[in-house]
This record gives structure tokens, C-alpha cells and sequence, in this order.
């Protein structure tokens, strides 16, 4: 199996007073940096290659220039997560992947084997579940669910949970990662306080 995982960076940050959300920072590192510390970190435990891959609309020149291929949505406007995957479901030069793992650029605190969880599961498409805490945004997902999801764009939906619901309703298997027994993920997407008293800062020097 090959394995990809999808920085998800490629969002409006409304929440965020429009900033591109991969260039926050948060203990003087940037949101993108800390998401590619813990991948690499992660990747160091699983026994086969990861191809990384950020999904971004904004700030193009800065994203590239980390070292990994970058990815914008194939239709206009913001879609949401599910456009920035679908990007990479349809690109030609990544079609080897059948295996893709999302990586919300947020999500600044992931548990140390998120990745190995993931991967575990042999579902067509999961996401994780802390609690009573669905965590749509983190999926695990086969590549043969790309129709699927682009049919579902294509009705003028963008929902995450929604397409799972309808994926569920006909027929499909929809599993559930239960990591409740881990820290909390968190999602840092307003400029406020956060847990360990850190604080999410705007980077000036982009938009």
C-alpha cells in the first residue's frame, strides 16, 4: 500500500480574520512547521515510504518552498477540506497513492501515533472519534472514493460529515477511530488563548 497524507492548509481561515492559517504562529514556529515536525516524527515509526503533501490556495511560492509538492483546489472558490482532497484524489502524478491521511494544519497537538492508527483501519474511509467528539476533518481514506467525493462537491455540498452520512446511506462502510483514550486533539483556529497558555499569533510578514 502506498500512503500519502494530506496537509490540509487551504481553507479562508474566516476564524482567523482571513489569514492563511498555515502561517499562524504559535510558540514563534508556524502552524505548517509544527504539523511537518510531528509527520516526520511519525513517519519514523511506520515500516513503508509516506509521500507528504500540502493542499494550499494562498501563499503558493512559501508552501513549496518546505520541500514537498503543493496542491490547489481544482474548482473555484473555497469548497472546503473535501476540495482540497479531491485535488489530489484527480492529480495525475499521484495516482500511485492509494491510501490518503489528512492532516488538518490546525490541528497543532496530534497524538503520537495518530498515523499508525490510521492506517490500521481497512475501511474505505474512517475518521477519528474522541469521546462523544467527531473529528471529521481527520480521515483515513482509499483513493477509490474519489467519484464519490467529487459527485458530492458537484451537488453543491461541502461538508465533510455530510458526505460521510451520504456515503453511509448508500451503502458504504464508514468507520469510526476511537482515540478517546488519548490527549485531546485540538483544532487552533481563532486568534485567543489555548490550552497551555499559548497564544496564536498573526505572521506579519504574509497574508
Amino acid at each position: 500500500m502506498t500512503v500519502g497524507v494530506l496537509i490540509l492548509a487551504g481553507g479562508e481561515g474566516r476564524r482567523m480574520g482571513g489569514q492563511d492559517k498555515g502561517w499562524c504562529v504559535q510558540n514563534n514556529k508556524t502552524f505548517i512547521e509544527i504539523a511537518l515536525q510531528q509527520i516526520q516524527r511519525q513517519t519514523t515509526m511506520l515500516d513503508q515510504a509516506v509521500t507528504i503533501v500540502i493542499s494550499a490556495n494562498r501563499n503558493l511560492p512559501d508552501y513549496l518552498s518546505l520541500g514537498h509538492p503543493v496542491f490547489s483546489d481544482i474548482r473555484s472558490g473555497y469548497c472546503g477540506p473535501l476540495a482540497g482532497i479531491e485535488a489530489v484524489m484527480f492529480e495525475p502524478s499521484l495516482s500511485h497513492i492509494n491510501r490518503w491521511i489528512t492532516w488538518p494544519v490546525d490541528s497543532l497537538n496530534v497524538p503520537d501515533d495518530y498515523l499508525l492508527n490510521m492506517l490500521a483501519s481497512e475501511s474505505k474511509v474512517s475518521f477519528i472519534k474522541q469521546h462523544r467528539r467527531a473529528h471529521y476533518a481527520h480521515l483515513s481514506l482509499s483513493k477509490e472514493l474519489k467519484n464519490s467525493l467529487s459527485s458530492y462537491l458537484d451537488s453543491k455540498h461541502n461538508s465533510i460529515k455530510g458526505w460521510l452520512q451520504r456515503f453511509s446511506r448508500y451503502g458504504g462502510r464508514v468507520h469510526e477511530i476511537d482515540m478517546s483514550f488519548h490527549a485531546p486533539i485540538t483544532n487552533c483556529n481563532q486568534f485567543e488563548s489555548v490550552k497551555n497558555n499559548c497564544r496564536i499569533e498573526k505572521n506579519p510578514m504574509l497574508r
